[in-house]
């Protein structure tokens, strides 16, 4: 068996080493004085860069905010009258004006005589991962909401797309250029930067899916913002076909097309004016297939999308609404 008697001797050094790096508040609650003793960091967590003259249980529960205290003392009163040992999470009020989370547990200790003269506990700092549980909480609420759509547009899209297509090999094409749209529109959304759901990163986005397409796309942008999540993903699929048909159709069908693409924002809404230069003549018949509906009914919760099929090209005005929440 190991010789424990150096870890013993240094037994209160490694005590000392746990509660400073571990952050944990220590107390002892004399009952009858109504004093308690406790460490720095005890005073610490309660908003106190030095430790106070002294501590009592009242000064304790008056940092409890309002609505939890009537419970905290109910279960220490209980403790105290059952002898057991008790356990809480609350939210206090520190006093530097701070809301905090704490965990506390307590234990009473008994006298020869077998009474109840003191309360031994700890405390620690919850906050952090409280509010990373409540962070964890939207974003799983958040992609729940963002899946549901996702579903809902892919059986909006097959529903809409088995109506025009003309063989099994057409719909298949068609439809995974669409399902793709939408995972490079998610791909924006789950990133850790808010402009990465802005109108332009959409757009640079589906670019980056069309070979030396980036190259013949011009955007110019005055001034925009972050779109909602449907949004994006509506933005992203009207992209998607307005490049594709310009491959087939318009502008990049040939050597010397190109497309301007201007952003811009008013007060309430984000403008795109999509343009078509140096294309083939069109002849200024607005088209019926599934392309054309999908891109006027895209946004069609979120803003306004119009087509004119001028002679010299296809212009395309987008009007989004600002999401302000």
């Amino acid at each position: 068996m190991p010789d424990l008697k150096p870890f013993k001797q240094q037994s209160a050094e490694h005590l000392r080493l746990v509660l400073e790096y571990s952050q944990i508040g220590i107390w002892e609650l004399d009952i009858e004085s109504g004093l308690a003793v406790r460490n720095a960091t005890h005073d610490q967590i309660f908003g106190y860069d030095e430790p106070l003259p002294e501590w009592r249980y009242e000064q304790f529960l008056a940092h409890v905010v309002d609505g939890e205290r009537a419970r905290v003392d109910e279960l220490q009163k209980s403790a105290i009258e059952e002898g057991r040992e008790w356990s809480f999470e609350c939210q206090i009020k520190t006093n530097t004006g701070q809301f905090r989370w704490i965990k506390a547990v307590g234990r009473p200790l008994k006298n020869d005589q077998g009474e109840i003269t003191r309360l031994i506990g700890q405390v620690i700092d919850i906050t952090d991962s409280r509010q990373n549980e409540a962070r964890l909480r939207l974003i799983t609420e958040e992609l729940n909401h963002r899946v549901r759509n996702l579903l809902s547009m892919i059986k909006a899209m097959i529903k809409m797309a088995t109506r025009g297509a003309k063989d099994v090999q057409e719909f298949s094409r068609a439809l995974e250029g669409r399902v793709g749209a939408l995972a490079r529109a998610h791909d924006l959304l789950v990133g850790n930067s808010r402009a990465a759901m802005t109108p332009s990163a959409v757009l640079t986005a589906e670019l980056s899916a069309f070979e030396d397409a980036e190259k013949r796309v011009r955007m110019t942008v005055n001034d925009e913002t972050e779109l909602s999540t449907s949004a994006s993903q509506g933005l992203a699929l009207v992209f998607h076909e307005l490049l594709t048909n310009s491959i087939k159709y318009g502008a990049l069908s040939i050597d010397a097309g190109y497309i301007a693409v201007t952003i811009d924002r008013a007060d309430d809404s984000i403008a795109i004016l999509w343009k078509e230069h140096d294309g083939p003549t069109l002849s200024g018949e607005m088209g019926n297939g599934f392309g054309t509906r999908l891109i006027s009914r895209a946004l069609a919760s979120q803003g306004t999308t119009q087509q004119l099929f001028l002679p010299e090209g296809l212009e395309c005005r987008i009007n989004l609404a600002v999401d302000h929440d």
